[in-house]
């Protein structure tokens, strides 16, 4: 009986070894955190992620891709668009391109989504960029948990 017993603590203990919790909140100045600690009581839209140590990389970002899809709205001769389109393949974001020329629904579908008919407009899951500012774009691709850019 004292075996299995023992046999049992050590299998609870290795599998409790092998997970690991990370939280998301989103903190009172609206900054989105991403920490292996519990929030403090100030956060709002608190999320419990439930990781595995062999969760392999491609998994992670099949993850963060399904919780927050990036679409871009561009039109075809668009400077700023294509530098969108450029950082997000330089970054590995895969993404989701609408040509807003294509015609008055694509327009429309635009508005009803982002509140915008301004291009580039970028959707981050549910948040809505407008216009192309780097920074801006680089720190909600990180809020949202894609990996950061060689020379990011």
């Amino acid at each position: 009986m004292r075996r299995w017993m023992v046999a049992w603590g050590t299998v609870m203990l290795v599998g409790a070894a092998h997970a690991a919790t990370l939280y998301r909140w989103v903190g009172p100045n609206g900054v989105v955190t991403y920490q292996n600690t519990p929030p403090p009581s100030s956060a709002t839209h608190v999320r419990v992620m439930h990781m595995r140590n062999h969760t392999s990389p491609s998994a992670v970002r099949k993850a963060v891709r399904a919780m927050h899809p990036v679409v871009l709205y561009r039109a075809p001769h668009c400077a700023p668009c294509r530098q969108v389109s450029a950082y997000l393949h330089r970054r590995g974001v895969p993404f989701r391109a609408v040509d807003v020329s294509r015609g008055q629904a694509v327009l429309r579908d635009m508005k009803n989504k982002t509140g915008s008919t301004t291009v580039p407009t970028i959707m981050v899951g549910k948040q809505v960029l407008v216009g192309y500012i780097p920074s801006a774009l680089k720190n909600e691709l990180t809020a949202a948990g894609y990996l950061k850019a060689p020379k990011d």
